[in-house]
Parts: C-alpha cells; sequence; structure tokens
C-alpha cells in the first residue's frame, strides 16, 4: 500500500491536466477556411485552432479528415457527434439547432457570382438576377438559401460541394453560381486555372463568418475558447492569420 498510494499521487495531476478533444466539422468547399493538402488540412481555421491549443493546452482540435456536405455537417453537430465548425454564417435556424457562436468573427467577407467564361451579363442586384429568371447554383444547405428564395430568385441546391456547382455551371444547367468571394480567391478555385468559368465584379450581401461550437460543448469550454480566441485577436495573431493566407478583413 506504500508503494502504491504515491504512485496513484503522481498519477492525479496527469488525469486533471489531459486536454479536451473537440471534433471539428470541415465542410464541403470549405475553402479558404479548410483547403484540403497532402499532407492534411491548412488554412486559416486550422492555424487559428492550433494557436488557442498553445494558449489553452487543455483544449485540442481533432479535425475530420474528410469534408463532409453542409447538411450533414449541421445534422452532426446538432447531433453532438461534432463540436466545432469554423467559417460558419450566422442564421435563425443555426441558433434555434443550439450553434454556439464565438463572440468575434473570424472574417468579414462578401458574395460573388461566377457565370460561364462566354457570357456577357452584367448584374448588379437580387431585382437584376431575379428579373433575368434563371437558376442561380448554391451550396446544399447554405445558410441564405431561405432568404433567397423570399426574394423570389431561383435556386438549385442540390450539390453538396462548390466543384460539383462548378461543373454543373459549365455544363450549362444554371446560369450563376453564388458564393464566397473568398472561396473565388482561394487557391482551390485558382488551381483550376481555366477561363470557363469568370467571377462577376459586384460583391453581394457582406457578412461574418463565425467560430461555432455545438450545443453539447459546456459554457465553461465555450468560455474557454472564446477567451483564447479574443486574446488572439487582441494580440493581432488573427490577423497575421488571415493575411498569411491572403485575407483581409
Amino acid at each position: 500500500m506504500k508503494v502504491i498510494l504515491p504512485a496513484l499521487f503522481l498519477l492525479t495531476p496527469l488525469v486533471s491536466s489531459s486536454a479536451t478533444d473537440l471534433k471539428v466539422a470541415v465542410w464541403e468547399g470549405a475553402a479558404p477556411f479548410f483547403q484540403r493538402t497532402e499532407a492534411g488540412w491548412k488554412g486559416p481555421c486550422t492555424d487559428i485552432f492550433r494557436a488557442i491549443e498553445e494558449l489553452e493546452p487543455q483544449v485540442r482540435f481533432v479535425t475530420d479528415p474528410e469534408p463532409m456536405p453542409l447538411r450533414r455537417v449541421e445534422y452532426e453537430m446538432q447531433a453532438g457527434r461534432r463540436d466545432i465548425v469554423c467559417g460558419a454564417r450566422k442564421s435563425a435556424a443555426r441558433e434555434e439547432a443550439g450553434f454556439q457562436f464565438l463572440k468575434n468573427y473570424v472574417h468579414i467577407t462578401g458574395y460573388r457570382l461566377a457565370v460561364r467564361g462566354s457570357d456577357s451579363i452584367q448584374v448588379k442586384t437580387w431585382d437584376d438576377v431575379r428579373l433575368t429568371k434563371e437558376r442561380v447554383l448554391i451550396l446544399q444547405g447554405h445558410a441564405d438559401i431561405p432568404r433567397l428564395q423570399a426574394m423570389g430568385i431561383q435556386l438549385d441546391s442540390s450539390a453538396p460541394s462548390a466543384e460539383q456547382n462548378l461543373i454543373k455551371l459549365i455544363g450549362g444547367r444554371a446560369r450563376f453560381f453564388y458564393a464566397r468571394d473568398s472561396y473565388f480567391k482561394s487557391s482551390e478555385f485558382l488551381a483550376r486555372g481555366d477561363r470557363q468559368v469568370k467571377v462577376l465584379p459586384v460583391l453581394f450581401d457582406p457578412s461574418p463568418a463565425f467560430i461555432a461550437t455545438s450545443k453539447n460543448v459546456s459554457a465553461e469550454l465555450y468560455q474557454l475558447i472564446d477567451q483564447a480566441y479574443a486574446k488572439l485577436l487582441k494580440n493581432g495573431e488573427v490577423a497575421r492569420i488571415l493575411r498569411t493566407h491572403g485575407i483581409e478583413n
């Protein structure tokens, strides 16, 4: 007994200091927040999570190796099988589903419309788009779907990935593709290197993108992450990370 007790005593700090794993979900078309490489995911969200881990060693972010359709990401978050997402827009539906958005956003980005390279159309407002009576491709489960439908925009939200929407656009199955401005500036899009798609100049719907936890993440853990992220904003680390990936707020 005299031998066992000291051993147990020495083990106690190790148990109490062990990190909590948080399962990070990545959705199809999450660039530039997450971009796939041979070595795994890279991007500003990956770097931000690493910086939070350095500030708070009791938190560890474990990112899914494969992306999921956005609708499934929302379902997995609501079901508690995933803990955190990065680059998400706020919506009433997501907040009702229990998404806990950090107080500070990651990046403000607008949206643009892409068309086929041979298309000479120019639109400046959603009214212009609506009057064309043409379909707009949008990512399945996108937070803007209800709002755009209410405006009378004809949407095709059947594709779960940006790449699939680009294929459909090039194939003439819709006239427009709606996606983040920062996606069109990402290496994932630019790596295509073709002239079959062009991005129209008008910026639509600027809004912030956030890190959000699921409702199953405790208030204490949420607070820990929120405070760590606030520190990274204050000391300029978030701005540095964004610049490294070619993103300016």
